[in-house]
Parts: C-alpha cells; structure tokens; sequence
C-alpha cells in the first residue's frame, strides 16, 4: 500500500511523466514498480517534480480561477456582482461544505506534499551539482512555506504536514496555532532565502521563478501579516522592514515609468529585462513558447464582452465605487457645458475602465461606450485587458500572468513598517509612497493632464474667442476655450484635459491680438501635510495608495483583515448602497462634484452589497475549516463560529 501510494504521488507532482497504468497499480504485488530511489536518481525527474510543486499556483482553485474572482471578492475594491446565483465566499456566508472553501484548502495540501516529495529526495540524483541541489532545495522550501502562508491566513490554525503522506492514517494530526505556523513559515522562507543567495533577479528571462529578492519581497509581506491582526506578532514589523529594504538596496528592480505597461506585458506573457518591477509571478500561457511550462488561467475578471476579437470575458466582478473615487479627479466643463472629470492619476482610468463594451463578433471588434463620469456602479476592472493579449487569443483561456509581488508593494510595505517602528512616518517612508505616487502621477514617463491655463499676455482686438491650440509630444485629446472682454483675452476654460503631456507642451492662441498663455501640468502627487500629520494619519495614506496601486491583485481582503478593519468595511459598504457616501480625497478634501453623493446603483442588485454587510460578523477573519478535514481527521477542529 505504502509502495502503491507513492507513486501516485509523484505522478502528481511531475504531472508530465508516464507511469504504469491503473490497473497495474492496483495489482496486489506489482512488478513494475519504480522506487523512489530509482526515479529520483535523474536531476531531470527531480526538476520536473519541482515543477509540479510550481504548478499548484496556477490551479483553478488558486490563481487560475476561483481566487481571482471568488476567494479574494467582495471588499472596497471588487465586489462579485454579476446575476445569478452567488457563491457564498463572497457573501460571507461559505460553510464547511462549501465547494471553493474545501478546494483551496486541498489544492493548497497538494502544493505541500508535492514540495515534501521533492524535499525528501533532493539528495538521490547522481548527476547534479551541489548548486543545482541547493537551488531546488530552496525552492521547493520557500512554494511550502508560501502554501502554508496561504493556508494560516486564510484558515487559521492548521495541521503542519512536513513529511510526504505515505498511508491513509497520516491524515489524523493536531492543528499548529497560526502563530506558530507563521513562525515557522518565516525560519522556512529565511532558511530558502540563502540557498538561493547566488539564484538572483538576473539569472532568468522571466518572473515564473523563484529568486532571492523574489523571496525577500515575500517574507516583507508575511512578516507584516503575522504583525498584523489576528496574529498581532508586532514584533515583525522590524522583519518586515529589514526584508522589503533587502529588496530596494538590492539595486535589481525598480518602478516601470509607465503603471500600464508592467499589466500590459502580464498581459503579453513578456518580461520586463530593464526595470523587473513584477519581482513574481504566477505563469499561464496559451500556445506560447515561453519556459514555464503550465497552462492558461480563466477569464472571469475584466470587461465583458462575447467577442472573439478583442477576447471575451465573463466580467463577474464590478469596482466597488471606493476605489474609483479614491484616485483624485479634476472637474471640467466641457465645450458643451457638460460637467465632466479626468483623473491625474493614471492609474485611474486603466484599473478601472473607462468604458463598456457592446457588440461585436469573432471577427469585428465591439464598440467601446464612454461610461459618464459620476455612474459609480457598474465599472469593471480594467487593469489587465484582454485586447493587450497576442493573438490568437482564445475564448476561455488567458495567457495573462498574475504578479505575487511587484516592486511597488515592497516599497509600501516597508513605509508601513516604518511607520509602525518609529509611531509616525520617517522621511524615508514619505518619501516611498512619494515615489510610487509620482509614477501615478506621470512624473517618470513625463506625461501630465492639463489642469490649467495661465493668460500671461491678454492682448487685444478680439472680437471673438480667438482659438486655443494645445501641443506636447506626446500628448493627446487637450481642448480650451479662450474667454474674451474688452477685446482681451482674460482667461482660458479647459474643456478637455488630455493626456500624456509633456512639461515643454506649448499653447498657440490664434489672431494677431498678440495674446499668450501657459499651461499648468498636474503636479507630482505628493502627499499633503495633513496626511503625513501622524501615524494614524500616515497609515490611512498607505491604506489608501494600496487601494490605488495592487487593486484586483489579491491583497486587499487580507490588507483589511490586517489592519483589523474587515468587518466595519463591508458593512459601510452596506449602508452606502442605499444612503450614499461621504468619501473623501485622501487629502482629506469632499470628492468631485460634491460629498455625499449616493452611488446610484442602477442596475446593480442592491442585495450583493447588503448580503454581504449583513452576513459578515468576526468569524470571517478565518474560512470554515472544511468538512471532509473534519470526517477524516479525528483530531481537526472547527474554526469558531462555523
């Protein structure tokens, strides 16, 4: 039996290696038994095994489906809204018997046996190198540690299965305290980090595989979350700060001066060789040659459209209103005396689309629908777009890969650290968040919207508004309608701001009446004095700007369980949809057009947004433990509340 087992075991985990059939294996005595001593032997065998521990990633249970669009819904960022029926993760009312709740638990126990396998046989290949054996060792270390990472925080206190499961039996074991999980997942992942010391950011063409920094930036993020709530292990914070700043004197990464481009190549399946701003990620491809050899992820998240020709999408998630309106706007009129916004955030208008797909077929591109600037309900996520994708792209495939941790989350986290070690912000950590806003803002790539246009020559004769000509390199869609009086130019109304303008962009004001004029680009986006007044005030900046920058990446549910604010979250959320909001700025300032202004739900189920809000109580810091763990584990216990 034990002989039997272990060799479904590996099967499983090489996922790409032929074994005796299924009635062989279930012979009493087979004869054509592959010992593990004998199948480890070969370095390529080992290699594939560490494969198949890598592929646990993008299984449909984890990256590559549900927890995009189901584990992970439902915050102040994305909320599952779409008709039918829902599932209940999403409205915090999941059991022990629910489906996605029982497949993430075991997919992720798969992950872990799989890296126990190799674990146990990384000494028996003949023909490898003492280099080679340490870089699997340590890799095979840290994706266990990692799927440990995954189960605490999202189940709490778990059993800790470090050897390979030979028999039935083994599946009774106590649970381990999430604390001492935590604990042990960070000697794990400190121990992976120096035996990849020599693996670095450099040795490879793209971001499937695991590095040193790629670990580091990891470790910042599990010591923040063991410091956080429910652990409260504040100790961390000082383990956080010293991983997130490994990673930023590494010297290896830095922020890609364009926000779209780092999802645009996610999107293309390419690496980015200059600045490795996406440190990690989980690989899918789709009739690619590219190295990591898994499989396409699904398309639930994204603009929905049935049409083939810019890739279709189920669009299962709607942006919760919070996060569009966090991103500071700039009020315009247009020449139609329309009011209007324009963000001088770019990541704005690219992580939440603009617009709205209608029509279309396999061969003809739908029409893209301007969506109006004050409907907060019923935008999608638009961060990683299907139409960015090589074709041919395939109807219900992506090849689009997920970053785990980018550059600019590492930054963050180390601002936060900060400001938790020294009770109110450093320069340092002001300057951090300072940076990631100043890409946003479009400071690296110099491309601003036009906020304002300074007369600095009225002149005169002018017995019309004379023509207003906006041009920068670069620069896009900018429009301005000049004002006159008494023959003067005494002002300049922006009809338009644009996008992508340059700080040499120039304005040309027709006629021979002499007048001139200068325009006034968005500034840097640093933050104000009242939001770096304090700790607390300084937390909510961060908070913030992690809404802004990693939205739809699978942080934000966790984030709020961290900073112990979940539950007061979702049931605002609640209340928001029938009374409105009173949302601010993050510098503190009313929203554009005006506060408390209701959502208007318009054909949104006000019922995805109030289930939720009813249905969430203390429990959900932690997922039901699932049913089958409890039939087959006589020593498993129910997480409280379930």
């Amino acid at each position: 039996m034990i002989k039997r087992y272990f060799i479904i075991t590996i099967a499983a985990a090489t996922s790409a290696l032929s074994f005796p059939s299924c009635k062989k294996l279930l012979e009493t005595s087979p004869t054509d038994f592959i010992s593990p001593d004998e199948f480890f032997s070969s370095k390529d065998n080992l290699n594939a095994a560490l494969t198949g521990v890598y592929s646990t990633l993008k299984n449909n249970a984890l990256y590559g489906d549900n927890y995009q669009h189901l584990i992970t819904a439902t915050t102040d960022e994305l909320v599952y809204a779409t008709s039918g029926n829902v599932p209940k993760i999403p409205w915090y009312n999941a059991t022990s018997a629910d489906a996605q709740v029982a497949s993430v638990w075991a997919t992720l126990y798969t992950g872990i046996d799989r890296a126990n396998v190799v674990l146990a046989n990384v000494n028996a290949p003949t023909n490898i190198t003492e280099d080679e054996k340490r870089h699997i060792e340590g890799e095979a270390k840290f994706l266990r540690a990692y799927y440990y990472f995954m189960l605490t925080q999202w189940y709490g206190d778990v059993p800790l299965r470090i050897k390979p499961t030979q028999s039935p039996g083994e599946t009774n074991m106590p649970f381990t305290a999430s604390k001492a999980v935590y604990d042990w997942v960070i000697d794990e992942m400190v121990a992976a980090e120096g035996l990849l010391s020599d693996q670095q950011a450099t040795a490879f063409d793209y971001t499937e595989r695991l590095t040193q920094t790629a670990v580091q930036a990891v470790l910042a993020r599990v010591c923040l979350y063991a410091a956080g709530e429910p652990v409260n292990d504040t100790r961390r914070y000082t383990d956080a700060a010293k991983w997130a700043r490994e990673v930023i004197n590494s010297g290896f990464h830095k922020l890609n001066p364009d926000y779209t481009e780092v999802f645009k190549l996610q999107c293309k399946d390419q690496y980015d060789a200059v600045n490795k701003e996406s440190i990690w990620e989980v690989g899918f491809q789709v009739n690619s040659g590219t190295p990591e050899q898994s499989s396409p992820g699904q398309v639930r998240v994204g603009i929905p459209t049935s049409s083939d020709a810019v890739g279709k999408n189920d669009g299962r998630l709607f942006v919760y209103p919070r996060l569009y309106r966090t991103y500071e706007s700039f009020a315009f009129t247009t020449a139609t005396n329309a009011p209007s916004d324009a963000s001088p955030d770019q990541r704005r208008d690219w992580c939440v689309a603009p617009f709205k797909y209608s029509g279309g077929n396999a061969t003809t591109p739908p029409a893209q629908n301007a969506v109006a600037y004050n409907l907060y309900y019923t935008r999608y996520p638009g961060k990683w777009r299907r139409s960015e994708e090589n074709e041919p792209r395939i109807a219900t495939q992506s090849p689009t890969n997920y970053p785990v941790v980018r550059y600019a989350d590492v930054m963050l986290m180390l601002a936060e650290a900060e400001n938790e070690l020294n009770g109110g912000p450093t320069p340092e950590a002001i300057s951090l968040v300072n940076q990631v806003r100043a890409r946003a803002y479009g400071k690296l790539n110099d491309s601003r919207i036009i906020t304002g246009i300074t007369v600095t020559n009225q002149g005169t004769g002018y017995t019309t508004p004379p023509a207003v000509t906006i041009t920068g390199t670069g620069g896009t869609g900018a429009t301005a309608i000049a004002e006159i009086s008494g023959g003067s130019v005494t002002g300049i109304r922006i009809t338009n701001p644009g996008k992508g303008y340059p700080a040499n962009t120039m304005v040309t004001i027709d006629g021979s009446g002499g007048a001139t004029a200068s325009v006034i680009l968005n500034g840097d986006g640093e933050l104000s004095a009242t939001q770096t007044a304090g700790k607390e005030a300084f937390l909510k900046a961060i908070q913030d700007e992690r809404l802004m920058e990693l939205n739809g990446e699978f942080l934000r549910k966790q984030d709020l369980k961290r900073w112990g604010i979940l539950q007061s979250t979702i049931k605002q959320m609640g209340v928001e949809v029938i009374s409105g909001s009173s949302d601010l700025k993050p510098d503190g300032t009313p929203v554009v057009p005006a506060a408390k202004t209701p959502f208007a739900p318009s054909n949104v189920t006000v019922t995805h947004y109030t289930n939720p809000a009813n249905n969430i109580s203390d429990k959900d810091y932690r997922l039901a433990i699932p049913q089958k763990e409890m039939l087959y584990n006589d020593q498993a216990k129910q997480n409280k509340g379930y």
